[in-house]
């Protein structure tokens, strides 16, 4: 069975446990996923109506109409031009008054109302909980490309390292992550590189500026490639010279937290579990007031999607989750450190996509 005629007939599995007579998807990597088809988001309405029984339907501005004939679902193709009106097009692909649909949970609030004018009495629900169940295992084809993601991650790393001396702002740091990835094969950044030296390290998103590299900074270094589709997420904290005893202290910590989370995954083990364990690193070296966000992500054609290893997340972990192990300590006003690998659960056991050395590397 072609790929994607079997994840819509997984999907369309779960929209029957669910009581979903219809699955509305806007041209984020949900649709992606179902269909192939790759658009650019915009004020113009873009949706893929899954019914319960039948073929999907893509409802698309006339400009991807010949774009949209090359994908390989079967399906229904409904071309609009921009003088006309999409909601006539989204009534004509719904039969009944009344249902349950399940909206795209990234679907544009302006594209959501003109859905609603479409599928008046009818109850809306979000989507996530089907889409999020499908694809939050990946099938070898995804994990062969999130591998060779991972793979690029590290090859970047290696060079960003070589890159780092003093006088060298955090802008110009993230501009040379996104140069490289491509060059070295990736279509593009996955999310925009967090570059955080010295005290702004303290700052777990922060965004690149213009400060200068320092003798005895601490410098968090966080990307990711995306490579046909699918994401990779690294996270690699290095010292520009010779580290403190209190900073070795606080990256061993940080790397001792790396390690307990990978060593708790398992088939089976509850999300929560993997986050217990690095937290418990951490508040063993005394700093887990410095653990401020969850251990990790789900990750696959979004940089962040199920399954989350956080507290209270009872999921069970199973072959094919793909997961990001990311603790990290952050002293406010000094400095930060963060180790981040994409983790994949086999059945054999856990194995890491990122292989760049987890050691304290001083520059």
């Amino acid at each position: 069975m072609d790929i994607y005629a079997k994840r819509l007939a997984n999907v369309k599995k779960l929209m029957f446990e669910e009581n979903i007579d219809y699955l509305v998807l806007a041209p984020t990597t949900n649709m992606f996923y179902l269909t192939g088809l790759k658009t650019v988001a915009d004020e113009r309405l873009q949706v893929a109506v899954l019914p319960a029984e039948g073929p999907i339907t893509l409802i698309l501005p006339e400009m991807y109409g010949e774009t949209a004939k090359e994908i390989r679902v079967c399906h229904q193709l409904l071309t609009w031009a921009d003088n006309q009106n999409p909601v006539d097009l989204v009534r004509a692909a719904v039969a009944g008054r009344e249902g349950r649909v399940a909206v795209d949970d990234r679907m544009w609030a302006g594209h959501l109302l003109q859905i609603m004018q479409a599928f008046s009495g009818f109850q809306f629900v979000a989507a996530q909980k089907i889409m999020g169940r499908a694809r939050v295992g990946k099938d070898q084809i995804e994990l062969s490309l999130l591998k060779l993601s991972g793979e690029l991650a590290d090859a970047v790393m290696k060079e960003v390292m070589q890159e780092i001396k003093v006088g060298i702002t955090e802008k110009q740091l993230a501009a040379f992550i996104a140069n490289r990835i491509k060059v070295l094969g990736g279509d593009d950044i996955s999310f925009q590189p967090i570059v955080a030296s010295g005290p702004n390290g303290a700052l777990p998103h922060h965004h690149p500026g213009d400060r200068k590299f320092e003798q005895g900074d601490f410098i968090v270094v966080d990307f990711g490639a995306l490579l046909q589709g699918y994401c990779s997420d690294i996270t690699r904290t290095f010292c520009l010279g010779k580290a403190s005893e209190e900073s070795k202290k606080i990256y061993l910590a940080v790397q001792e937290a790396n390690e307990a989370g990978f060593q708790a995954v398992s088939n089976g083990v509850a999300c929560q579990n993997v986050d217990k364990a690095a937290r418990n690193a951490i508040k063993r070296a005394g700093y887990g007031n410095y653990f401020i966000h969850r251990t990790g992500h789900g990750i696959g054609l979004d940089y962040h999607e199920e399954p989350y290893l956080v507290a209270g997340n009872l999921t069970p972990l199973r072959p094919g989750m793909v997961f990001s192990v990311e603790p990290g300590i952050y002293l406010a006003g000094r400095m930060g450190v963060r180790i981040e690998d994409i983790v994949a659960l086999t059945e054999d056991g856990p194995r890491r996509f990122n292989n760049f050395p987890r050691e304290l590397i001083e520059l």
